[in-house]
């Protein structure tokens, strides 16, 4: 090099120059990057990345356009912004409606079976069970249907068209006149619970895959919350609803069916919700075909790739097992606690609700641990993680079961010269012939021309308690109030309008008061009358503090299991994600068919939970033959079967899911424009933003 010849007189840096200036370019894109990591961990789209027509997105996104975050966005000003994280509130309130407005019915169930006189349908407990069956049981082909629906058309325009399904059903069960309307109503509402499949579609295509567990049990679980808070607020809703109506016999028909109103108009608010969300980050399916950037889908092919996977047919039977236990609960507890335990309609809703209620934080705890396991273990670590607490979930069924089975009941007394039916055994005992089913009728003297009340059947009058306190002492004195309203099975209770009187010196042998009626020491409208005079009796055993701490811990696992099942669930067939979440929906309906309708059928509802519970541990031993031939399953290690693959049978062709989008096809504005940096990777999570935070810190 020489000056001169129009050349600048500048020399050239000396290597050394070079080097220094390469490594301080490298350090400043470091701390640039991790700026952006740090930003990102706060849920801040740093980049400035943007769909497929240069609308930026509100969070960090990874490759695919899905978001990174959940817990930094899911409260604030950016809680409902366009389009993961409205979607991700509009999923969740949707499905919430739907099960709120599914269990309605069965949290004013103490008020609806009441006979026609007092203001009621007269339903039996074979009714009640068919129509509780029927809730759960219609939702099991539309979930099959609703999988490839979500695929072709997309979950958010399918989730608003379950939600108005529901609306028929809410009518013809207000307007219902006996078992056959109501049980129709029942079916016709229970439609619209498919919205769990839109639900866990439509979050597994907003969120990456390394937090959709986690995603998906978060609002799975508050969506389920709706059919714990509607066994608690309902039937505050019949209480306020009988202030207006008047609590006669007319008033209580009206208040039941006016209560129909409630979760009618929010099935109306959540479909306006819903249809103002997206189908994908990029934008609606319709615009997103048109673009070039996504495949028209078609139903029937993805519903036929995701039926001839093996693992959705195991994970469907677990679903059956845990989801499906959470229905049967649904439908069963508030009858369970009013029947076996001595308490009123409205405590036996609060009570009943508990169990769902577990949705708040449970759920969300098992797609939690499900990322966590991914994280360290892998997708076996996941596979694990969901046996574990299937089995105890099963364990604590069978031990809400076998807290009580040994204890006389309304469902069964002991045996003795009084029972008029064979004498049997509960499960699983080595005792001979302990107890028989009492022979029992509404009517006092239904069995024969006969002055005493249960002479030839085990009913009795039951008895209203009430006591006295002064100084140290406690004095307990009984009413018994003689009337067809008050005639119970032994060891159990009921509800009645306040007859005014009892009597205080009842004679069981002659069915009569041996002195005068004196008044009940009560202004309460509505009393609980029971059987006091057998201390062995559930109700009276002083139980009900251990049934609730059981009941809490059940719900926890089921609903844990069921955050489980739906982290697996994005990994068994890409293409067919939405017919995947369909099927093994579908389990859940199904199993809570079986379980309301096969298991605990009838009023023996301990002696079911114990069956429940001996089923739940069996199936649980199928998620041995989960096999994943990139990961392996809980026993066998990757790559273990060979090339033997659980997909069976796969289309030709180039078959992408709904959510995979080909950016360069797409007639748009920009594909994905930043600011600096190209997004993170697809699995990658804003967690990971963390690395870097000290040179950020410094900038």
């Amino acid at each position: 090099w020489r000056p001169g010849d129009g050349q600048s007189e500048t020399p050239p840096p000396f290597p050394s120059q070079m080097v220094s200036a390469v490594a301080q370019l490298g350090k400043a894109e470091e701390e640039v990057d991790a700026l952006h990591a740090q930003l990102e961990a706060r849920g801040v789209n740093s980049r400035g990345t943007q769909d497929v027509f240069g609308r930026k997105f509100a969070v960090p996104v990874d490759g695919e356009h899905k978001s990174l975050c959940l817990g930094p966005v899911l409260f604030g000003r950016g809680m409902l912004k366009q389009p993961h994280m409205r979607a991700f509130w509009a999923a969740t309130f949707g499905f919430f409606c739907t099960f709120f407005a599914v269990f309605a019915p069965a949290a004013l169930i103490t008020w609806i079976k009441e006979s026609q006189a007092q203001g009621g349908l007269g339903l039996t407990a074979e009714e009640l069970s068919t129509a509780g069956a029927a809730a759960v049981g219609t939702t099991v082909g539309m979930r099959f249907l609703t999988g490839p629906l979500c695929d072709k058309y997309g979950a958010r325009k399918t989730m608003a068209f379950l939600l108005l399904t529901a609306l028929p059903g809410l009518v013809v069960l207000a307007t219902a006149q006996g078992a056959d309307q109501f049980t129709a109503g029942r079916a016709l509402i229970g439609l619209s619970l498919a919205s769990f499949v839109t639900c866990q579609v439509w979050c597994s295509q907003m969120f990456t895959k390394s937090i959709v567990g986690t995603v998906n049990a978060t609002a799975g679980g508050w969506g389920n919350l709706g059919g714990g808070v509607t066994l608690l607020v309902m039937p505050m809703v019949m209480e306020g609803m009988l202030q207006l109506t008047g609590d006669d016999r007319n008033g209580q028909d009206k208040a039941w069916r006016l209560c129909m109103l409630v979760p009618g108009c929010l099935c109306l608010v959540a479909t306006l919700a819903v249809i103002t969300g997206r189908d994908l980050p990029d934008g609606n399916y319709r615009e997103l075909e048109r673009s070039g950037a996504k495949q028209k889908g078609s139903g029937a092919k993805t519903f036929a790739i995701a039926a001839s996977n093996l693992n959705t047919w195991w994970l469907m039977i677990g679903y059956a097992f845990c989801f499906g236990v959470e229905l049967t609960m649904n439908n069963k507890s508030v009858i369970y606690f009013y029947e076996y335990y001595d308490v009123s309609k409205s405590l036996a809703g609060v009570l009943g609700a508990c169990f769902g209620l577990m949705n708040l934080f449970a759920r969300s705890w098992g797609g939690m641990l499900s990322d966590a396991a991914m994280a360290k273990f892998g997708l076996r670590g996941r596979l694990w993680a969901y046996w574990v607490v299937q089995v105890a979930e099963g364990f604590m069924c069978l031990a809400l079961g076998l807290s009580t089975v040994y204890t006389p009941s309304p469902s069964r007394m002991r045996c003795s010269p009084e029972c008029y039916t064979e004498c049997t055994d509960p499960i699983f005992t080595s005792r001979s012939g302990d107890f028989c089913v009492p022979k029992y009728s509404t009517d006092p003297y239904a069995f024969g021309d006969h002055v005493t009340p249960g002479d030839g059947q085990n009913g009795m009058f039951g008895q209203y308690r009430n006591e006295i306190k002064y100084l140290n002492r406690t004095k307990t004195v009984l009413y018994t109030i003689i009337s067809n309203a008050a005639w119970i099975k032994p060891c159990a209770s009921t509800s009645i309008d306040n007859p005014g009187v009892g009597c205080t010196n009842f004679d069981a042998t002659s069915g009569l008061c041996m002195s005068a009626l004196e008044e009940l020491p009560t202004d309460l409208k509505k009393v609980v009358v029971g059987d006091y005079g057998n201390d062995e009796c559930v109700r009276n055993s002083g139980k009900l503090v251990e049934t609730m701490v059981i009941i809490v811990f059940f719900s926890i696992f089921v609903q844990m299991a069921e955050g489980l099942t739906y982290g697996i669930v994005p990994y068994v067939s890409r293409p067919a994600l939405g017919g995947v979440a369909g099927m093994v929906g579908a389990g859940g309906n199904l199993g809570a068919v079986i379980g309301s309708k096969a298991i605990i059928a009838n009023s023996d509802y301990d002696q079911g939970f114990v069956v429940l519970g001996m089923v739940v541990l069996c199936t649980s031993l199928l998620f041995h033959l989960l096999y994943f031939p990139e990961a392996g399953g809980t026993l066998l290690k990757k790559g273990a079967l060979g090339s033997f693959s659980p997909q069976l049978w796969m289309p030709q062709g180039d078959d992408r899911g709904a959510d995979q989008l080909d950016y360069s096809a797409a007639e748009a504005p920009s594909v994905s424009r930043t600011t600096s940096l190209a997004p993170p990777q697809s699995g990658e999570d804003c967690s990971e933003a963390e690395n870097g935070r000290d040179v950020a810190t410094r900038m």
